[in-house]
């Protein structure tokens, strides 16, 4: 059964299971940005903005991704 658009587009920015920390999401983050958003400096910003916020809170939430907590800040 295929994965829709928007079910692979979740996947992919839920993290992977590997992405427990703050600064791991940000290279997920950046790598959607490369791959599907076309490298804009916009999504870049962005993504910049949510690891901020992930690493005052341990949590990281996107207009992509539902809030998921128990990131380590670094």
């Amino acid at each position: 059964m295929a994965v829709g658009a928007t079910g692979a587009l979740l996947l992919a920015l839920s993290g992977s299971a590997e992405a427990m920390t703050c600064s791991e999401r940000l290279q997920v983050c950046h790598g959607y940005c490369a791959k599907s958003m076309g490298d804009t400096p916009g999504c870049h910003a962005k993504c910049r903005q949510f690891s901020q916020e992930c690493m005052a809170s341990g949590c990281w939430e996107s207009k992509v991704v539902a809030k998921q907590c128990g990131f380590t800040r670094q």
